[in-house]
């Protein structure tokens, strides 16, 4: 079954949490009017209370978190205390009962792991239903609902909130607080999706920065090896610079670098490529001196003209020519490779896109156009222009200036 697309999952996580933050906001209108004066102000501090809470979920469920989280909540919902926990530890409580439900002993606990092991909402009535060994007295709480937190259908918490009889557990109380936990859950799920998201896109850098080719290292080698007795200060020349061209390529590297050191590393590659192929291979740059300071992702570049090289020109009976362009467009750069090698049919093309197994191109074309699309957009997708025996032509747009994108 073919995996669903981390932007799709994302964008259909942003739509749920949409749903249930208005879901929440009927809920508080309907059933607990005691939020404010009248309709409006009840849907106000609904969607005051989703907007002040996300920032801190989107972080994930610890202490600090749980803490802010419970304060806000605690503010704006008519409990006597509300609490966070992970089912292994009370993360945060605040209100009535401080000084022995925030204790995270298996008595306090215990509502909490049934909820986590069962993954429903659960509502309890009277102190020894809630976990409470104190007299009215000395404890006013006499009952709670404990709803789930949940990430992928995995319980990883649970939302409490106590009522003294003044105000009671209501029906409209136990909605609200399930549909409460909904929506935190649902920024949780970004939260892990936004890691999943950061750690995939190190793990492909990773994957990319590991990347030389054997061909190309085994056929550099022979280069080098052939050069020795007819040519030796080519020969030497090339060892040295080789040298360099793994130590950078292996070397710990941020994300981002400037275009004119991505053209750099590109300019030493095809120095080896050019040596091997001689004058059946021809390399054009056409670049705008004004995107060079242009700060794009590391080796964004290389595996594309890699692409064209290996699989355009190397499979090509006669002499082949790549062209690296970069153009100047205003607030953009178009940075296009293209080669006049053998082309590649649809069927090819959608194969190499999708990264299949058992086909003659490599990660490259594939890893690049996820690290674009994931950075800038799918608007900023590969374009590709093939034909079987008219080359390749690969473009892509990256804007000059984007928060965020730093060279590291």
């Amino acid at each position: 079954m073919e995996q669903i697309p981390l932007w799709a999952m994302l964008l259909a996580q942003v739509v749920i949490t949409a749903l249930v933050g208005f879901i929440v906001a009927l809920l508080v209108i309907r059933r607990n009017k005691t939020f404010g004066q009248g309709r409006e102000e009840a849907t106000f501090q609904t969607l005051h209370l989703a907007h002040r809470t996300l920032p801190f979920l989107r972080q994930g469920l610890n202490k600090t978190t749980a803490e802010k989280t419970a304060e806000i909540i605690y503010r704006y919902m008519q409990a006597e205390a509300i609490s966070i926990s992970n089912g292994d530890e009370i993360l945060s409580y605040i209100g009535v009962g401080h000084n022995h439900h925030s204790q995270s002993t298996a008595h306090n606990l215990q509502v909490n792991r049934e909820v986590l092991k069962t993954g429903r909402t659960r509502v309890a009535h009277g102190k020894s239903d809630i976990g409470c060994k104190f007299p009215l007295w000395d404890c006013q709480l006499i009952s709670s609902v404990s709803a789930p937190l949940k990430i992928q259908k995995n319980t990883v918490g649970v939302l409490t909130l106590l009522y003294s009889d003044n105000p009671s557990l209501t029906a409209g109380k136990i909605k609200i607080a399930t549909g409460l936990a909904q929506l935190m859950s649902t920024q949780m799920e970004l939260s892990e999706l936004d890691r999943k998201t950061e750690r995939l896109a190190k793990a492909e850098l990773q994957a990319l920065q590991s990347q030389i080719s054997p061909h190309f290292v085994y056929n550099t080698l022979n280069t080098i090896a052939s050069f020795i007795r007819t040519r030796p200060e080519t020969a030497r020349e090339l060892i040295v610079q080789f040298a360099e061209f793994t130590r950078r390529t292996f070397k710990k590297h941020g994300e981002y670098s400037t275009f004119a050191e991505e053209l750099e590393y590109v300019h030493q590659y095809l120095s080896f490529e050019k040596a091997r192929f001689g004058d059946r291979l021809t390399v054009v740059y056409r670049v705008d001196p004004e995107v060079l300071p242009t700060v794009v992702p590391v080796l964004i570049l290389q595996p594309l003209v890699e692409n064209a090289v290996r699989h355009g020109i190397g499979k090509k009976v006669g002499p082949g020519k790549v062209i690296v362009s970069a153009e100047d467009h205003g607030a953009e750069c178009i940075i296009s490779v293209i080669d006049d090698g053998i082309g590649m049919t649809q069927e090819e093309l959608r194969e190499a896109i999708k990264r299949r197994t058992g086909i003659n191109y490599g990660v490259g074309l594939s890893n690049v156009n996820e690290r674009v699309k994931s950075i800038y957009g799918l608007e900023n997708a590969l374009q590709i222009e093939t034909k079987p025996g008219e080359g390749t032509k690969i473009t892509f747009r990256v804007p000059k200036y984007k928060s965020g994108i730093v060279v590291s």
